[in-house]
């Protein structure tokens, strides 16, 4: 989806979606760095994480629906 990144508010934007993917990548490195010697599919963190992964999807949709106007073809 195009985003106008000319718009004035989409500093805020980015700065508020870029802290959502930290937040989560930080929760996900530490959750699977419990299991050191796992390389391979169904990760026992996955468990864990699914949940936190629909939270976090949550949030983002949330966010790009409070900043709609900034993608093409959102309200205006």
């Amino acid at each position: 989806m195009a985003i106008n990144e000319q718009h004035p508010d989409y500093p805020e934007y980015r700065r508020r979606i870029d802290a959502l993917a930290e937040e989560l990548f930080q929760i996900e490195t530490a959750e699977r760095a419990k299991y050191p010697g796992w390389h391979g599919f169904d990760h026992p963190a996955d468990k864990v994480l699914r949940p936190i992964r629909k939270k976090y999807n949550a949030m983002a949709m949330a966010l790009m629906d409070e900043y709609a106007y900034l993608f093409m073809g959102g309200e205006s």
